[in-house]
């Protein structure tokens, strides 16, 4: 009888315990499922000690008291100083140094004077980590704006109102959202995008309303909305119709690349 009993009990410990983790296990599968090489490519940028000295986002370099200038950021015309593209990107996260500057007089004089210097994470990331690293710092820079005027008035857009700050770089994943079903504000490039919007017309209606018909009448959808601490904001008094279907456009191509 007695081990009846400590059968019994330890029967229900494991269902409470797993009662209380099943929530926190299904939004750990919930941003896999969301997971792709921008996003995993910030998470390694943050605890690789990327942002330290280039800033949040790569987009604030400390400054070098022995140089007087500031860390590179990595968007604007700034990095375009440093390195020529993906390949050199990649060679900086490796070896510290591209060959080219390497190679050079000045910059290597610039370096020896400089206070902070870039480590190497040859030693430090697998292949993998560094193929998403770089994915990130090329969707941070993104100098090619794309080829159809009406999806580069689409990024302008975007980068003006910063709805990256949400929705991550290149949407590529959002911000934690307490409260909210999911854990986090929805990026654009994976399937919580397809739950969220069904059509163009949606889409045009939570850009220039904050939400949609279809989760106004959704008494579950409209719980969860209502209880996350981030809402999408109303931008109907700042954007034309015309202005929300060239950010539609944008996202497309997004999705495209991706």
């Amino acid at each position: 009888m007695r081990r009846f009993w400590a059968w019994l009990g330890t029967l229900v410990l494991l269902l409470i315990v797993a009662w209380l983790g099943a929530p926190a296990a299904i939004r750990a599968y919930w941003h896999r499922q969301e997971s792709n090489p921008v996003r995993r490519g910030a998470d390694i940028a943050a605890r690789s000690g990327c942002f330290a000295c280039h800033g949040a986002q790569g987009a604030c370099g400390l400054p070098d008291p022995g140089t007087g200038e500031t860390v590179p950021t990595w968007d604007g015309g700034v990095p375009m100083m440093y390195v020529a593209g993906e390949p050199e990107i990649r060679e900086y996260i490796l070896e510290g140094v591209t060959k080219r500057r390497a190679a050079s007089a000045g910059a290597r004089a610039l370096r020896q004077k400089a206070a902070i210097q870039m480590p190497a994470y040859r030693d430090v990331l697998q292949s993998a980590e560094v193929d998403d690293l770089v994915a990130y710092v090329m969707a941070v820079w993104d100098p090619a704006v794309p080829g159809d005027p009406r999806s580069a008035r689409g990024r302008e857009l975007v980068r003006q109102h910063r709805c990256e700050s949400c929705h991550g770089v290149a949407g590529s994943g959002g911000v934690p959202n307490p409260r909210s079903l999911k854990g986090y504000v929805p990026g654009w490039l994976g399937e919580d995008y397809n739950e969220l919007v069904r059509d163009d017309g949606e889409l045009k209606q939570w850009i220039l309303e904050g939400g949609i018909d279809r989760f106004a009448r959704d008494r579950l959808a409209g719980y969860f909305l209502a209880r996350q601490r981030l809402q999408m904001p109303v931008y109907r008094a700042v954007l034309t119709p015309d202005d929300a279907e060239a950010i539609g456009t944008y996202i497309r191509t997004l999705r495209a690349r991706r």
